[in-house]
Formats: C-alpha cells, structure tokens, sequence
C-alpha cells in the first residue's frame, strides 16, 4: 500500500508548500528506503537534496547506501564522500568502508585499497565483521591487477537487444543448441514513472528458439508457470528435462514476501501446476531461490539452492539436499570453504568435471560478486577459484552456466560492455562466452596503468621464488664461474628426468613403500619445479611492465647446493646458476630485457648475485657420493639445488631537467581484430616530478601530425597535480585498418617553469 503512496505523493508535490514538499520528499524517501524499494529511495533523495541542500551526514549516508544499492557507483561515491567531509565527529566511519567498496566497484583497486586502510586504521584493531570484511578486500585490490593481466582466452559477447533490455535479464540455460529458457525482471505498464516504482515491475521465465538468423520467438512460458501474483524467476531443469524447478516471491506487501522454490512436472508436453517444495527446504521466514539439481547416482540426485535461513555461514548461503525418488532430505549447508560470512549465490553443478560454480561477495575477487569455481560436491570441497578477467569485472557476476553441447555458457553481469571494468550499470544483462585457442589481444596495459597497486607490493607477497637443478647443472665437472645455458633449458632436461628420479629413488622398496617414493618424487616435480617455473614467468611478466614504465629494478638472487662437493667448486656451481637465469632474461621473448640489462641506462635491470654454496644446505642431506639414492636423488638433495630470488627493490626515475615523469607500457602498440571488439581505450600516465603543483594547460594532438580517418576521443582525468600525484591521459579510439604515427602534446605550468612535453606514439593495427 505504501509502494501505492509514493505516487500519489509525486502527484500532489506541486499543490504542497516548498516545506510540505520537502516533508512529503523526506517521508518518501525513508519509507522507501526502509521497504528496501531502492530505486524509489534514490529518486525522493536526491529530490529532497536538490531542494533542500542538507547538511546532515547521516541523511547522506542513507542517500549513499541507496545509490550503491542501485548500482549507481559514481553518484555513490560522491555520497559518501559528502558524508566524510560532514562527519567532523567521526561518527560513521562506515561511510569510509562503503566507499572504499565503491571505488572498487570503479575498478579503482588503489583508491580503494587507501580507503581501507584508513577504515582500518579507524577501528583501532577491532575485530568486528566489517573490519575482518576490510581485511579481505584489501588482498582481494592486491590481486585484482594480477588477474587483470592474465586475460583468460574467452571471446564475451551481450546477447542482442532482442533478449536484453534497459531492463533485468539473467539466469540464461540452454538446452541443447534447440532453445534458451531465462528469467527477466520488466515493467508492466507504460507508465512514466514506472523507472521509480519497484510495484510496476514483474520477473517473468521467457524461452527464445534458435532459429535461422538467430534468437527469436521470445515468449513468456504459460500462466501456470508465470503466475502473475508472483515473480517467477531463477529457472533450473533437471537432467531429463521433465522437471522444472523454480522460485517465487508474492508481489503482494500484505504478507511476507520471501522467495520459495516451487517445481512443475513435463507431462504430455506441457508444464502441470507448480508444487512447492516442503518446508524443510522452503524454510518459514527465509528466502529460499536458486534451484540447481544434478544427478548423484542412479536413484538419487543432488538439489543445491541459496538460502538465508538460520545457522548459516553467514548472509545467503549455499545448500543442498540429497533427493530420492522424488522425496527431499534434510537441508545441509554446502560448508566453510564455499559459504562465508557474506553472500554466495546462483549455484551451478558441472556433473562432469565435478566442479561447482557460484558468485561471491565475500571471497577475494574483483567487483561487487564474482564468479568462483571449486572441485568436489555435497560438503567436501576444493577451495574456491576465483574465474578471473573477462569473466569477472569490476560490476556484479552472477549465473555462471555451460551449455550441454559444448564447454561455452552464459553469464549475467551488471557490466556496460563484454571487456567492461570501470562502467556499471543498474541492471543485468545476459552474455554469452565462449573459450578460444588463443590469446585475444586485449588493452591489458590500458587496465594496469589505468589503476593498479605497485608491482612490488605483490612481489614481496610471493618472495622468494625457488628454481631448481639437477645435481651438478648447469656445465657439470667444471670451476668456471659463467654459462651458455638459460633456465629454461636445464628445467626442461631436468623435467625429462622424473622417471629416471623416480626410478632411482625407489629402488630396493616394495608395495606401498615404492609408492610412497614414487609419489614423493612426482609432488616435488609438480609443487616444487614446476611451480617455481610458474612463478618466475609470472615475475618477468610483472617486471617487463615495471621496466616500461621507467623504473630501474634491482633483483637478488642467491644460489644454493647440495653438499656434494667442495665449499669453492659449490660457490662457482651457485654463480654458474644465477648466470643461467640470466640467460633466460636474455633470451625472454626474443630479447624484450636486453636493452634494460644495458647498466647505463636509466632504467635499467640488475641482477645481483648472493651465492651461498652449501654453507645453507640441509646438515641432514646426504654428501656421500655413494650414496646417489639420497645424495642425488632424494626430494631432500633435490630442494638444496636451487636458486633462489629473494630480493627486488625499484627505484623511481626522477630527472631535473623534465618536470613530468611520462609512461606508456610499449612504445609499439599492435592490436589484431578480435570477434566483437571495435573499440579501444589507452591510458598514458603522467606523474608531477616537481616540487611545486602543476597545471596542465592544455592537451591534445599535435596540429602538425596529419590526422587519418577515425574516431578519436582525448580527455584527461585531472589537470592540476600536486608534487608526486598522477593521473591519466584517456584515448579512446575505433579499430580501423591503417598504420599511423601521431604526436600528443601536452603544456603545462609551474608556479616556477613552463614546459611541453611531445609523446610520439606508433599505432600498428593490423
């Protein structure tokens, strides 16, 4: 009845006093707000801040906490720094938190990371669960570069506005390559403030045929399932098609309006009348949604759903029951290493890879929820992975799907566009993915420099990083000090050798004995050589961005050995080893380091050698060259030949004579066309290196520089920098095929010193 009121109220606002209005806007505002009708929250807000100009923080806050809810993080983030510069009392530091959350949401990981340690640092060691919360996404802001620059090799794509709307669709299943079933949330009248009144909108379970040219035949299912006293919605089938399980929420607000999950039989080819699952599932004062049922063995199957009812982990939790011949067992909480203290959500069995996919808001990942996946079933789970970039953004991703005909899906995202991490919309839209044999060519520099946590805040997290040798290699039986050999290559005659390790190792053992060693050895090659090896591409990855961006980088590397020989011979074996890391350096990508390892060069590479022999080595390791068993071949002799890198300190170019420090992750930029992607976006950072603040008078393209046919778009984030700030020059630019080379200039002033600074980029688009 209230949701009816604010209609009302918007009808008599101009028969009312400027007072009564502003009354009647507040009044609004807060019923709204407290019914959880978000959108309608928003609207009487911010028309009472626009009448009114408050100055009350905690009005603010409400405001802010609205604008979040609805997805709308800029303005959210205005909100809440309003409230910061009215709180001279310090009397909600949560505001400090949600922004933090909000700057986040931007895929501003460093903003947001600031923020938390200053709400951090405001509690004063407390413990309470938004603190903890705090604590998590500051590693979840360390990370989130990391799996940015890893883009996963997946083409995504928005369905055609023929399935998306302005408005809500999610919750997309395939069947077959015949039809796709999905849930949308929209209006049902053409009435013009339909946008702010939550009553006027219905979700709805849609199919759509695969036809000739497409998605087409776009029909809601029957009223028998599409009740219209409820939202149906989060769909789900069975195995064999001839069950369909889905949740329901009254639209009445005369009663409690909790989602339950209700299944409908296939007979004759038509849906029967919906039952509700019993209460023990259906538990009373909880919502209960997001059925997904997958077959445990030949008479039962396994039914995961989201509930929030009690004992719990924490906010809407995963469970599930076991299901035998039609009859529910008990509800059982999915476990800890799935359900948190936040929110997991839109459960997805892969009954063949065994693995379960959901959304979080509370494990480390990207935006508001990111999709995660862990290996196992029932209670007895793998820890969660987060699926990483594209599939995650900085937005919310929910309703992670695989078609039964191929290893390809869809999801549901609040996203603007499929490569999308700093834009944000209010509502869902469904995107299809679909796995590919390559890399596509990406702007990952564009979303490292756009906003990214130092590279060695993550370093110092993932130091040291061991690489390990066979006895005596490189170059065995020799003093010399230096090597031919790379890295690589030694891993790889060192891998070839598993069998023979595992062979030697075993030998004189039996049965469950030889096993055992059997297996000792095949961890060792597994989580211990190869995942050095895995580290160390992902260091040189990391520094080569480093490097680019005008950094000079030391790193220290110290080699070890087993104490087969002398104290001499194992300190040149230790040199010869950090040589061959070198070597690897050298040859990396065809030479990409070789002008960064060149010492008179401002940013420059420097491998520092701390060779320790085996003056470190494990005193119960084998030096009986007799005894190979132990001596060569043992796990124990095995992790002392190594090197390790334990050190990587950068130092930050600073140069009189320019007072702009000015970087672009590659001077060549090439880009290959890939399915679906026509625009392009690059971040050139500029940071003040001088004393006095900055203002960039003017920016843009050089007038000499000829312009080719194309769409560009030139904008800068912030024009005045304090000594030491950066910011960001934004191009925006359409694929188009040509090779070019253009000039950006930027003029800018000191309190001191005027300055123009020309960059030339090369563009090769191919």
């Amino acid at each position: 009845m209230k949701g009816r009121l604010f209609v009302i109220f918007s009808l008599l606002f101009p028969l009312l006093s400027n007072a009564q209005q502003s009354h009647e806007l507040l009044q609004a505002a807060t019923i709204a707000a407290e019914k959880n009708e978000i959108q309608s929250a928003v609207y009487f807000y911010r028309a009472y801040i626009e009448n009114e100009h408050p100055t009350d923080p905690r009005l603010f806050l409400n405001y802010a906490h609205a604008l979040r809810l609805s997805y709308l993080y800029v303005e959210a983030d205005n909100a809440y720094e309003k409230v910061m510069f009215l709180d001279t009392a310090s009397a909600f530091p949560e505001a400090v938190f949600y922004r933090a959350m909000t700057k986040k949401n931007l895929g501003k990981y460093t903003q947001a990371s600031d923020l938390f340690k200053q709400y951090i640092s405001l509690q004063n060691n407390d413990t309470t669960l938004l603190v903890k919360r705090a604590l998590l996404e500051l590693e979840a802001c360390r990370l989130a570069p990391l799996w940015i620059s890893d883009t996963l090799t997946v083409y995504i794509e928005a369905l055609d506005t023929i399935i998306n709307s302005p408005h809500s669709e999610f919750n997309a299943i395939q069947l077959s390559d015949t039809a796709l079933y999905f849930s949308a949330l929209r209006p049902i009248t053409s009435n013009a403030h339909t946008y702010i009144i939550d009553d006027f909108y219905l979700s709805k379970i849609y199919s759509a045929r695969f036809g000739v040219n497409g998605l087409d035949d776009i029909k809601p299912l029957h009223r028998r399932i599409n009740n219209p006293n409820y939202h149906n919605a989060n769909l789900f089938f069975n195995s064999d098609k001839t069950k369909l399980f889905f949740s329901r929420t009254p639209v009445t607000h005369h009663i409690q309006n909790n989602a339950s999950l209700w299944v409908s039989e296939l007979k004759k080819g038509k849906w029967q009348k919906p039952k509700k699952l019993p209460d023990h599932i259906n538990a009373p004062g909880s919502n209960t949604t997001q059925a997904c049922i997958t077959p445990l063995n030949d008479s039962c199957d396994i039914l995961y759903f989201v509930s929030n009812r009690p004992k719990g982990m924490g906010g809407q939790d995963i469970w599930y029951s076991i299901v035998n011949n039609g009859t529910y067992g008990e509800a059982i909480n999915a476990g800890s290493n799935i359900n948190t203290p936040g929110n997991e959500i839109t459960p997805f069995y892969h009954n063949e890879t065994r693995t379960l996919y959901f959304s979080s808001d509370w494990h480390a990942g990207l935006g508001g929820y990111d999709i995660f996946k862990a290996e196992g079933a029932l209670s007895a789970w793998k820890n969660p992975v987060n699926m990483g970039f594209p599939i995650n953004s900085a937005a919310n991703d929910i309703y992670f799907t695989i078609n039964e005909v191929d290893n390809d899906g869809y999801f549901s995202s609040n996203r603007f566009s499929p490569y999308s991490l700093t834009e944000a919309g209010c509502c869902n839209d469904i995107f299809l993915y679909e796995w590919q044999d390559f890399k596509p060519k990406t702007q990952i520099d564009t979303l490292w420099a756009a906003d990214s946590i130092d590279i060695p805040s993550y370093l110092n997290n993932i130091l040291p990083i061991n690489l390990y040798f066979h006895n005596d290699e490189p170059d065995p039986k020799t003093m010399a000090t230096t090597t031919d050999k790379n890295y690589k290559q030694t891993l790889d005659a060192y891998v070839a050798m598993k069998d023979l390790y595992k062979e030697e190792y075993a030998k004189g053992l039996d049965g469950e004995e030889k096993l055992k060693a059997e297996n000792e050895i095949e961890d060792f090659f597994t989580d211990y050589v190869q995942k050095g090896y895995e580290l160390l591409e992902e260091l040189t990855s990391l520094l080569l961005r480093d490097l680019q961006r005008g950094k000079a980088v030391n790193i220290t590397v110290s080699g070890f050995s087993s104490p087969l020989f002398s104290e001499e011979y194992n300190i040149n074996l230790s040199l010869r080893r950090i040589e061959s890391l070198k070597n690897y350096l050298k040859a990396y990508r065809n030479g990409l380091f070789l002008d960064y390892m060149d010492s008179t060069k401002i940013n420059s590479l420097h491998i520092l050698n701390a060779p320790k022999g085996k003056t470190m080595a494990n005193p119960y390791v084998s030096d009986n060259p007799n005894d190979k068993r132990n001596s060569i071949y043992s796990m124990a002799a095995a992790l002392e030949r190594r090197i390790q890198v334990v050190g990587y300190d950068e130092d930050t170019i600073y140069s009189q004579k320019n007072l702009l420090h000015i970087s672009t992750p590659d001077s060549l930029l090439i880009f290959t066309p890939t399915k679906g992607i026509t625009n392009y976006v690059k971040y050139i950072e500029i940071k003040n290196l001088s004393a006095d603040s900055l203002h960039i008078t003017q920016f843009g393209w050089d007038t000499t520089c000829h312009v080719p046919t194309k769409t560009f778009d030139i904008n800068i984030e912030k024009q005045t920098l304090a000594p030491n700030e950066s910011t960001f020059i934004v191009i925006k630019f359409t694929f188009r095929n040509f090779i070019y080379n253009h000039s950006l200039c930027i003029q800018m002033q000191t309190m001191t010193a005027n300055a123009q600074k020309t960059i030339h980029l090369k563009y090769l688009l191919k």
